[in-house]
């Protein structure tokens, strides 16, 4: 009987869904596995969701078990392949299947495992799943919701072995919460932020909820920021998700202090400077109805508190007309910004300067480099480097992790520069480790000189 048991459990794992899981190195002893800035395809198998592996003393901490059996099991191969430790715990941060249904396996294990409260009652609906109807049947193999050991309806403090960890909640929210690790300075952020694709307000999910989680989240401490979806570990993924809902928001409750109906709020508010978020189209729409039908009221009640300021107003006015406030003073007009630089294809890029007598510089990047993301901030927001490189160069940006650089070029390291003249497709420079503002202004500079020099940029 035994026998058998193991010649089924190996089956089941020869024959299940390859995932094809790679971990990258976020700090010591933290490893993710980056999933797909995709929706869930019966192609990649769920795969959307990023799980991440803390090693201690005393085992691996997981954080979101991923889409399916399977997969946890493919996460956990490799994990042993690195360091045969057990997993002690598994912290999901959100409710969403995409994040849980690698839990079975991971109890397997032995693992004692965590949610928000919203899983309890997920779990008590007994619904089918929602993945059951879109994976292939290898991919969903023994996959189902389990009973959770403990659920999180409140901020909990948890240490295991040498680690210390705050599990937070997120009020008025009973769907998400997100993990802090103060001694690593890392936030596992779950669906509290987006980047790489938009996240959506499903599920009645409240904006003000999120929005005030996000105020709690930005005033810790900490250099790293994992969330469930997308390869950014930095703050401006945060930055980007504040400003999103607060547009969002901003510009429904405006709307309907105008008189806007419903239909005209649904097809007006398009924010369209997030237009180019993957999943724009999936989700924005449904976010701007979600946020309408939460900010409605809300909206009503500032009508009346306004009305009643007015009427208040008036009469001090009729009284006392030296009570009027003087009109402010026009503010001086902000000073135009320097346009971002705009990322070509490499065939654009080549067709564009060849024709424009342009540089083509690619620039090289991995998708956890710290580095890489200095080196993006600098171009991001120096207005001398965004006006060099939009004056004589056309930008290519290459993730080495999952593109291939053209021309048969390769990299040992990032961030690196490539320089090609593109008439000859003359590889003029190639340039490792840039990620300091003056070294990088001194080259660009250096690179605009020699085509000058050289006849094959414009001047």
């Amino acid at each position: 009987m035994r026998n058998l048991s193991l010649v089924l459990f190996f089956s089941s794992y020869l024959f299940s869904f390859n995932y094809h899981l790679k971990p990258y190195k976020i700090s010591d002893g933290v490893h993710c596995f980056f999933g797909l800035p995709s929706q869930i395809t019966t192609s990649n198998g769920g795969n959307m969701i990023n799980s991440c592996y803390i090693e201690t003393k005393e085992g691996y901490i997981v954080i979101d078990s991923g889409p399916t059996y399977s997969y946890a099991q493919s996460a956990y191969s490799i994990m042993e392949k690195e360091r045969k430790l057990p997993v002690k715990v598994v912290i999901n941060t959100s409710s969403d299947e995409e994040h849980v249904l690698g839990n079975e396996f991971y109890k397997e294990q032995g693992a004692i495992l965590f949610a928000p409260k919203r899983y309890k009652e997920k779990f008590l609906e007994n619904k089918p799943l929602i993945l059951k109807k879109i994976l292939s049947e290898d991919a969903i193999i023994n996959t189902r919701m389990i009973p959770i050991d403990n659920i999180i309806e409140r901020d909990t403090n948890l240490t295991i072995g040498d680690l210390e960890l705050m599990i937070k909640t997120v009020s008025g929210d009973d769907k998400n919460i997100y993990i802090y690790i103060k001694n690593k300075q890392i936030v596992f952020a779950g669906d509290m932020i987006f980047n790489n694709r938009m996240l959506p307000l499903k599920n009645k999910r409240s904006l003000l909820a999120w929005e005030k989680g996000l105020v709690e989240l930005e005033k810790l401490a900490w250099n790293d920021i994992v969330s469930a979806h997308g390869y950014m570990t930095r703050r401006s993924a945060l930055k980007k998700t504040k400003k999103y809902l607060d547009l969002l928001k901003n510009n429904i409750l405006n709307r309907i202090k105008d008189g806007e109906t419903q239909e005209e709020i649904l097809s007006n508010v398009k924010l369209s400077s997030f237009s180019k978020e993957r999943l724009y189209d999936v989700w924005h729409f449904k976010n701007v109805a979600t946020a309408y039908d939460e900010l409605v009221n809300i909206a009503k009640e500032i009508k009346k508190v306004e009305k009643l300021e007015s009427h208040s107003s008036e009469k001090v006015n009729l009284k006392d007309k030296s009570l009027i406030k003087p009109k402010p003073k026009p503010k001086p007009k902000p000073k135009p910004k320097v346009s971002s630089v705009h990322y070509k294809s490499f065939k654009v890029a080549m067709k564009n300067a060849k024709n424009k007598k342009k540089i083509v510089l690619i620039k090289a990047r991995s998708t956890t480099c710290k580095y890489c993301d200095q080196l993006d901030r600098i171009i991001s927001r120096n207005s001398k480097v965004k006006n060099i490189l939009n004056k004589y160069f056309e930008v290519v940006k290459i993730n080495t992790d999952y593109q291939t650089i053209p021309l048969g070029l390769e990299v040992r390291s990032t961030p690196t520069l490539i320089f090609i003249e593109p008439k000859n497709k003359k590889i003029l420079m190639k340039l490792p480790g840039i990620r300091v503002l003056g070294e990088l202004l001194e080259i660009l500079n250096e690179a605009v000189t020699d085509g000058h020099n050289g006849g094959y940029l414009k001047k």
